[in-house]
């Protein structure tokens, strides 16, 4: 898969999230939010082995087990603590601040959320789906090849690694990179994976439990890394500034 074209013609940059579940979903979210105002035109892809885009394994349809946490906590948009409610009222459902609301019906609220977004955002940027495991993330010219099982791959110019829990499912191979293992990747505090020499990577990221040290993450706590994370990518990937180096 190459990337793709805008209206004008122009080689429009892809950006891959290697996991497409709510991770990914949320990180999306936040990078068009961050800069469809700037006019920016991309292209975000969600590779999800199983074809879950948004839902992840955790909030699959028609699950009827209650969230972890009320409602008041788990928008997707740190800005607007009431947009799920918002959402859920919209609907038909009684849902206040602190109702809990089923899994299946917050996961068809990740879906809506990022459809909805997706749409606000055209069209400068787009964003696809593709079912399918990444299995290696490697630097390549201007960018990165994503290598995905049975023999495909995307050139895209930045990934972002979001598959989760490593301890459930092991992230891609980044060569390079030691330790992207079950005891997950070592990034900056934006989400740049850290070189082991020093310094941060510039075309790959990772959010959500796949980070070290952040295992038991949630969704309702991913908002504000991929708040960081986009603002990463739009600086040093779509608008090509110069990288700063960052701690964990």
């Amino acid at each position: 898969m190459r990337q793709g074209a805008d209206t004008a013609g122009r080689r429009r940059p892809t950006i891959v999230c290697a996991g497409g579940g709510p991770s990914a979903a949320v990180a999306a979210i936040a990078l068009l939010r961050a800069t469809t105002w700037l006019r920016l035109g991309y292209r975000i892809v969600l590779v999800d082995e199983h074809g879950r885009h948004a839902r992840g394994p955790g909030y699959p349809p028609g699950d009827t087990r209650l969230l972890d946490a009320p409602a008041k906590a788990m928008s997707v948009l740190p800005d607007q603590p009431c947009h799920l409610m918002d959402w859920a009222r919209g609907g038909g459902l009684a849902c206040g601040p602190e109702t809990r609301l089923p899994r299946g019906v917050y996961g068809d609220y990740l879906a809506a959320a990022l459809a909805g977004t997706a749409r606000w955002a055209a069209p400068h940027a787009e964003v696809a789906t593709s079912t399918g495991r990444v299995l290696r993330i490697a630097a390549a010219s201007g960018g990165v090849a994503v290598d995905l099982a049975g023999g495909g791959r995307i050139d895209a110019a930045a990934a972002i690694v979001a598959t989760g829990d490593p301890r459930l499912a092991p992230p891609p191979h980044i060569p390079g990179f030691p330790g992207a293992g079950t005891d997950g990747i070592t990034t900056c505090s934006r989400g740049a994976l850290l070189l082991p020499g020093g310094g941060v990577a510039r075309r790959v990221f990772a959010v959500g439990p796949v980070r070290r040290g952040h295992a038991g993450t949630t969704v309702d706590r991913i908002g504000a890394q991929c708040e960081r994370l986009a603002e990463r990518i739009a600086d040093t990937v779509l608008r090509d500034r110069a990288v700063v180096l960052e701690g964990p």
